[in-house]
């Protein structure tokens, strides 16, 4: 789903400022990025100004999946993206001037069907964006945003989303602390250098309400959050992604990615998580 979207983004930046879309790596993400700011080892993470957006980085993301059943033992899976892409390097303007072009994407499956809907919006005129006090990522009504009085800006969430035959209204906790993804949140995408800002919260419990061809389920199970951002995650020999994250039944997770390149080979990296 990740690389579907990442290449939609893409497409709809390349239309709204009538060039062709970029031919170098993998939707473009792989071109030159001189111009934005750099993805350097030794950053000190800070919440939580980090949960908000990033306006010198090229391209970042929100990513919730989450793993649920009803008391009858009916299984979903739901996911929810928002991915803020920069058409050009420099200071957020505001209104139309804002050089930013947001994409959503959720998706919910059950154990026969799979459903899925996009959202794109322009930045500058509160169609779309994202805060980190109180924590709020939106596109049109699908939201995921810190409940009234949470203890933290993660400590209790509130995730909605819906398209044409499926909705979902989730409430997500934790008391459990962030995991830092790579050294300590610089994750490295290739031997050459290419790195994003990344990390996660494996910890979530999800409660809610999962709609699907017109019937609705209360669910509950673990959900996950991923935040990254970046300019040039990829080289130009690098054609895309794949990702996925574990609940283990003993309370372990686990997270591995692996990049693709043109020579055939894979960059692959990945994160083992205790149970504390």
């Amino acid at each position: 789903m990740k690389i579907r979207s990442l290449m939609c983004a893409l497409l709809l930046l390349a239309a709204c400022d009538k060039v062709p879309a970029p031919q170098e790596s993998f939707a473009g993400l792989g071109s030159d990025a001189a111009d934005f700011a750099q993805v350097l080892p030794g950053k000190v993470f800070s919440f939580p100004e980090d949960h908000g957006p990033h306006d010198g980085f090229r391209i970042e993301w929100w990513y919730v999946t989450a793993n649920l059943k009803d008391a009858q033992g009916n299984v979903f899976g739901v996911q929810w993206t928002l991915f803020r892409n920069a058409l050009k390097a420099g200071p957020t303007q505001a209104g139309w001037h804002d050089s930013n072009v947001w994409l959503g994407h959720a998706a919910v499956t059950s154990a026969t069907r799979h459903y899925a809907a996009e959202r794109f919006a322009r930045g500058g005129v509160g169609q779309a964006g994202a805060q980190a006090v109180p924590f709020n990522a939106w596109i049109d009504d699908w939201n995921f945003a810190s409940e009234p009085g949470a203890a933290s800006a993660l400590a209790a969430m509130r995730l909605k989303a819906r398209g044409a035959q499926f909705a979902y209204d989730l409430h997500l906790t934790s008391s459990r602390p962030l995991v830092l993804q790579g050294d300590n949140g610089y994750s490295r995408k290739s031997d050459q250098g290419q790195a994003s800002y990344y990390y996660s919260q494996p910890f979530f419990t999800a409660e809610g309400s999962v709609s699907i061809d017109g019937k609705t389920y209360q669910v509950s199970g673990p959900a996950w959050l991923d935040r990254e951002w970046s300019s040039q995650p990829l080289t130009a020999s690098q054609t895309g992604w794949d990702w996925f994250s574990l609940h283990l039944d003993r309370g372990e997770q686990l997270m591995l990615f692996r990049v693709r390149q043109t020579d055939g080979a894979a960059y692959l990296t990945g994160t083992w998580i205790d149970r504390e």
